[in-house]
């Protein structure tokens, strides 16, 4: 009886969440400070000689001064609700606890948003990797050691900062841009070494995918930069849903 009466509880807090998560990601995405989203232009000069200044996305101007949404209400509300909805009665129904259902949530709306940003602007606010960092916090219980989070952080950081140095020295320009060494850098502080390297090779691979497909429809070529971070929501998905807290063993099966 205890147990109905948690899976129900569950099943409940999990539609209420995709509701307000699945329309509450386009209502904050549409009402985001726009100075969230200025970044420095190193083609202008700014105020001081050498000094770049920071400008807006064009396609966000565009859109404001217009008065249009950044990201239509329709169909996007009840995709991402669909999306919130499968994610949280599947942890709801699996079982565990409800913060970490309640967590999981939280840190998927957070990084959906920096995904939506990433993929529209190519601009990543600082505020939302804050928001990631600052998440960490619920997840500490999980973790073997006290340590375990920094370690993560420094694993994402070290991973991110090597590829960006060898995108340098072979093709003289960043593979990786400054919001994904952050978005690596907090995700690694949520989920510890082993849930970071996870997440960063998921990443890889969806993101490979999704340059393949894009170069094979004629859409794109090679040196287009595309956005990381929408395959990176992908992986953090896969890995809370079905990989999480089981990151050891697979490595070990694999390596």
């Amino acid at each position: 009886m205890e147990y109905s009466v948690a899976l129900i509880s569950r099943i409940i807090i999990a539609a209420v969440l995709a509701i307000l998560f699945g329309n509450g990601s386009v209502v904050a995405f549409n009402r985001i400070k726009p100075r969230w989203f200025e970044d420095y232009d190193e083609d202008q000069a700014g105020t001081e000689p050498g000094e770049p200044r920071k400008v807006l996305p064009p396609k966000l101007l565009e859109a404001d001064n217009s008065g249009r949404q950044r990201i239509p209400s329709s169909p996007w509300k009840y995709a991402f609700t669909g999306y919130f909805a499968i994610t949280g009665l599947y942890l709801a129904i699996r079982g565990g606890s409800l913060t970490y259902e309640i967590s999981v949530l939280c840190v998927l709306f957070i990084v959906l948003e920096m995904a939506i940003a990433d993929q529209m602007y190519r601009v990543v606010p600082d505020e939302f990797s804050i928001m990631l960092a600052i998440s960490a916090a619920a997840f500490v219980e999980y973790h073997d050691n006290w340590w375990e989070p920094a370690a993560g952080a420094a694993l994402g950081l070290g991973i991110s900062a090597a590829v960006l140095l060898l995108g340098v020295l072979l093709f003289r320009t960043g593979s990786i841009g400054g919001a994904d060494i952050k978005f690596f850098t907090c995700m690694g502080l949520v989920t510890g070494r082993t849930g970071i390297a996870i997440i960063y090779i998921l990443t890889t691979l969806l993101f490979a995918l999704y340059s393949a497909v894009i170069i094979a429809a004629g859409k794109g070529s090679i040196r287009d930069r595309n956005p990381m971070l929408p395959s990176a929501c992908a992986a953090v998905t896969i890995y809370f849903l079905f990989l999480f807290n089981t990151g050891d063993m697979l490595l070990l099966s694999l390596f």
